[in-house]
């Protein structure tokens, strides 16, 4: 299939499951047989779309009007869906939209007829067509041209989640999750799985570069080159995907979907936003000048079918703000910090929001309310509950409140990361009942009460002993600021993927070592010695990372018998630590960060040896190492038969 022909079914492609799934619940029976045939328009067009791959002249002339009726059809769904029209407007709206899409399918099925026989006329002496659509796809970088051969019909929702990042500024590294979370919250993928399919896809073609690697080795962050990027912007404002800050002038808002705000300082002085009725994405990125100035333009109740609204880098919101926001009904990614320490009890009205992250914010209060809201799946953050809501709670009581009700049989909350147990009830209670949790991370404050101890430690044990069955999970306890005594204490036997400990701890918590399943360990200010996180490190066979950040490790010696399940090694550590990697050691190990700025070792001299690490690929030094020290490295690897690649560790 030809990039250009994929661009226009793309262009429809979104709206036709919606249709599917709504029409047997409609009731009205001119609504039904209206959405029918609008649903079989869309089909006839992807039809014809597909059935003249070869004659369509001008694609991007067809991509935004294509683009346009399918917008407007979800949102004449959505809209009824989340009551904000009733029977009678969506049964007026939905005729309207049969209408049209007979219109623009009759339009189409002309337009292919007059140009094929165009084409007739221009039949070369060797009795071969011209394509007209060539002279799109000569602008198309090669690697989407072979993507799009390998993978066809599949490629169609691709493409759009291609063009998505057009949103971000030139220099921005997109973060794997929260793309992922906008794909969703677009309708732009189905599922989370195909969206990770598609990042592949992107990522194995070369249409997008990783430019951070997680803990186990998958993409954190990622941009695509330049040669892609030129195309993607390129693209966007031909067929109106996105709006960005200085095209105000250039497209009517009635047009306007996405908008992305990233302006310099004279853009913002300039800048006027129109209403913006149907916008689905608004994106906030820094500006050089004061964003304060955002908030005098962003006036959210303009904003009535917002999908995705993501103000990481904007001014603080007020509480005016807040609370417009909290009327964005069809909202379903919310990402903000700052300006507030608490929210508003009428964010619970966004049943369909999925993410809210207000990471980089300090603790938040929130009503019970956030954590019954339908439809969430990720609440990020440092999240505590309001006392009045709490205040009589015991786990045995939580349990028959409305919200302790909802979290056992409703809730489809799956990262909590995280909350904090100090002496106030809420979450210490609760998390024993989320029964659809797998990424948790728990701040344990120094006014942490026994009894919140204690119930902490009861829904790790059920969280840990559920991962049997459910597996990879994740924990991340914090006690730096209070005694991690209760971890010794617990007495859990289960499976995690991941466990991160950050605090002061007396011994190695024995609880670690009953684990299956453990692939990634990170321990960070414990004050424990080498030797004895060594010693329980062996009981872990199946361990794939580990990371350490402390500053009293003691000699670091590892043996060849050591940790033979290890690929990746990140050591942060000062003073100048004193590390021997013997020959044979690590022989799996595919990414090697030593983030020391006075390390004082290279390889090749005793006691330092990587000749044998048939993986590596990587290593990561202290961004102010000693030149001659990393120049010891940078040798070593070229005469590594990998040729590793050495560089600056960047600590996540």
């Amino acid at each position: 299939m030809e990039f250009a022909v994929a661009m226009l079914s793309a262009a429809v492609s979104s709206a036709v499951p919606k249709l599917g799934r709504v029409i047997p619940k409609l009731v009205g029976k001119q609504a039904k047989i209206d959405a029918t045939f609008i649903n079989d328009e869309l089909r006839s067009i992807k039809d014809i779309i597909r059935r003249n791959t070869f004659v369509v002249r001008d694609i991007s002339e067809w991509i935004a009007p294509l683009r346009q009726l399918a917008y407007e059809i979800e949102d004449c769904i959505d809209c009824f869906e989340v009551k904000k029209t009733n029977p009678e407007e969506f049964a007026e709206e939905i005729a309207r939209l049969k209408t049209k899409s007979e219109e623009t399918r009759q339009r189409l099925l002309h337009y292919t007829q007059l140009d094929r026989r165009f084409q007739k006329s221009v039949v070369t002496s060797s009795a071969q067509v011209i394509a007209p659509a060539a002279a799109f796809e000569v602008r198309v970088p090669h690697e989407l041209q072979e993507l799009v051969g390998k993978q066809g019909e599949d490629w169609l929702n691709n493409l759009n989640c291609l063009l998505y990042f057009c949103m971000f500024p030139h220099d921005h590294h997109a973060r794997r999750n929260p793309l992922i979370r906008r794909w969703l919250a677009e309708g732009l993928v189905r599922g989370e799985d195909d969206a990770v399919k598609y990042l592949k896809a992107f990522i194995d073609g070369k249409i997008i570069n990783t430019t951070a690697k997680s803990n186990n080795g998958m993409m954190k962050r990622c941009q695509p080159p330049d040669e892609i990027l030129k195309f993607i912007y390129q693209q966007s404002r031909a067929t109106n995907f996105m709006l960005f800050c200085d095209d105000m002038g250039k497209l009517e808002a009635e047009s306007a979907r996405r908008l992305s705000l990233h302006p310099n300082e004279k853009a913002l002085d300039d800048m006027n936003l129109p209403d913006l009725p149907h916008l689905h994405t608004l994106a906030v990125f820094h500006a050089s000048a004061n964003p304060d100035i955002y908030g005098a333009m962003l006036e959210f109740g303009n904003y009535e079918v917002l999908r995705v609204l993501d103000l990481k880098q904007c001014a603080p919101l007020s509480e005016e703000h807040l609370l417009a926001i909290c009327k964005l009904l069809l909202l379903k990614y919310l990402s903000f910090q700052g300006g507030t320490n608490r929210l508003p009890s009428e964010i619970g009205k966004l049943a369909w929001l999925e993410t809210l992250d207000m990471r980089g914010s300090e603790t938040v209060t929130v009503h019970k309310e956030v954590l019954m809201m339908p439809r969430l799946k990720h609440l990020l953050g440092k999240f505590q509950l309001y006392i009045r809501d709490t205040i009589f709670w015991t786990v045995r009581d939580c349990k028959t409140t409305k919200v302790g009700k909802f979290l056992k049989q409703k809730s489809v909350l799956q990262t909590l990361s995280g909350f904090v147990t100090g002496d106030r009830r809420g979450f210490p209670q609760l998390m024993i009942l989320m029964r659809k949790l797998r990424k948790v991370k728990i701040w344990c404050e120094p006014n942490a009460s026994e009894a919140n101890l204690g119930d902490i430690s009861s829904a790790i044990t059920k969280f840990v002993s559920d991962g049997i069955q459910e597996p990879g999970r994740s924990l991340s306890i914090s006690f730096q600021e209070c005694s991690g005594q209760f971890l010794n204490n617990l007495q859990v036997q289960g499976a995690l993927t991941s466990l991160k400990l950050h605090g002061n701890l007396s011994e190695f918590p024995q609880f670690v070592a009953r684990l299956s399943g453990v692939e990634e360990l990170c321990l960070s200010s414990t004050a424990l010695t080498w030797n004895v996180i060594l010693a329980e490190l062996s009981k872990l066979r199946i361990l794939k990372y580990l990371k350490l950040v402390e500053d009293n490790l003691g000699p670091i010696e590892i043996l060849p018998e050591h940790l033979r399940s290890l690929e990746r090694l990140c050591l942060v550590c000062e003073p100048n630590p004193d590390i021997t990697i013997n020959a044979d050691a690590l022989p799996g190990l595919v990414s090697l960060h030593i983030i020391c700025q006075d390390l004082g070792v290279v390889p090749g001299t005793p006691g330092m040896e990587i000749k044998h690490m048939t993986n590596l690929q990587e290593v990561g030094l202290h961004s102010q190492v000693d030149v001659a020290i990393k120049q010891g490295w940078e040798n070593a690897a070229k005469a590594h038969p990998n040729k590793p690649n050495v560089g600056t560790a960047i600590l996540c």
